[in-house]
């Protein structure tokens, strides 16, 4: 049985909880994170060195990092969501990237700005700037890697759920929009990231 080390308010967490719900995986959670268990004690830091979650176990094998996890179950378990191919890969690896790399710091920094009770401006053009490039990207392609859904969709959607609750996103985006419906049509989607994450 996999062991996963998170917590359901984790964005990181959830991406995960959603694609072991996909996979129909047999796993346990143990609750870890602020506010549901420690992740400073010699035994956590031998897993991750940094600490943080989710962290996956599978007997010896341990990984950290949502997307590699996302990648390792992909692989451990295949599925049309990680399908074979270096082609068909890399256009999934470019979103998850991008989304890593992009898309979510300047989002997190403004939530976080706006949560204390700044303007978090400074990274607004940023997340702006990938919500549009989102919407245009949409109005050609049903899904971040094409036609269907991929690993790219769930590493994305916690950060394209939290847009959605920015006023920013009275802004007409229609084919975002058509999007973020379509991800609320899946289950694992509606639990683990529309209903848990704030």
């Amino acid at each position: 049985m996999l062991t996963l080390y998170g917590r359901p308010n984790s964005s990181n967490s959830a991406k995960v909880f959603w694609l072991l719900d996909e996979l129909g995986a047999d796993w346990r959670l143990e609750p870890a994170g602020r506010g549901f268990g420690p992740t400073d004690t010699p035994e956590f830091r031998e897993m991750n060195p940094f600490g943080k979650v989710p962290v996956l176990k599978d007997g010896e094998t341990v990984v950290w990092e949502s997307h590699a996890i996302l990648r390792y179950l992909g692989t451990r378990e295949p599925t049309a969501l990680w399908p074979e191919g270096a082609a068909a890969r890399s256009r999934i690896d470019r979103w998850m990237d991008w989304a890593a790399i992009s898309f979510t710091p300047p989002l997190t920094r403004l939530r976080k700005a706006r949560g204390a009770g700044g303007s978090g401006e400074a990274d607004l053009p940023a997340v702006l700037a990938g919500a549009r490039a989102l919407d245009g990207w949409l109005a050609r392609h049903r899904y971040l890697a094409g036609g269907d859904l991929s690993l790219a969709d769930i590493a994305a959607s916690p950060s394209v759920h939290r847009w959605f609750r920015l006023p920013e996103a009275a802004e007409a985006l229609p084919n975002l929009a058509r999007y973020r419906d379509d991800l609320a049509r899946n289950p694992g989607y509606c639990r683990h990231i529309r209903d848990a994450l704030s």
